[in-house]
């Protein structure tokens, strides 16, 4: 093989790019430099400058990843899921044990899991609660309006 001809080098840093497109959890990163490896080949092939090869190397792949966020995003979703603790904040529950804040007590089931909760007020067995926040192992909850 010969290391000395750039237009081969970079057919083959393409190849290992698309390589780690494959192999990594990444969404068109890595292709999108392989990409770029392949137009600063042809920029070689035609031009025999290696500095004109890394400018188009550079700008292919920049212009790729910025290219490929929409597609990306479309692919992955724009947002991220709620971790479970924070997608039962505004939730409604059930107090299972008297809320009493007095007696800093009170035990509620949202989404059939048993939470210990605390209210600003005594909320009785077998109402119904909406989730405020979570810290914890709490619920701090109120009756719903």
């Amino acid at each position: 093989m010969d290391w000395n001809n750039p237009v081969l080098v970079w057919i083959i840093v393409a190849v290992a790019f698309f390589i780690l497109e494959i192999a990594t959890p990444t969404i068109f990163v890595f292709a999108c430099f392989g990409i770029g490896a392949l137009g600063a080949s042809l920029a070689f092939k035609l031009f025999s400058n290696i500095w004109l090869s890394w400018i188009v190397f550079i700008a292919i792949s920049i212009v790729g990843v910025i290219a490929s966020r929409p597609l990306a995003e479309k692919f992955a979703g724009k947002s991220a899921r709620l971790a479970h603790i924070d997608a039962i904040i505004g939730k409604k529950g059930k107090v299972v044990i008297a809320i009493d804040p007095e007696k800093d007590e009170g035990r509620v089931m949202v989404d059939r899991e048993d939470w210990r909760a605390e209210a600003d007020e005594r909320i009785e067995p077998g109402e119904i609660i909406e989730v405020l926040k979570v810290e914890g192992t709490h619920l701090y909850v109120k009756k719903p309006s």
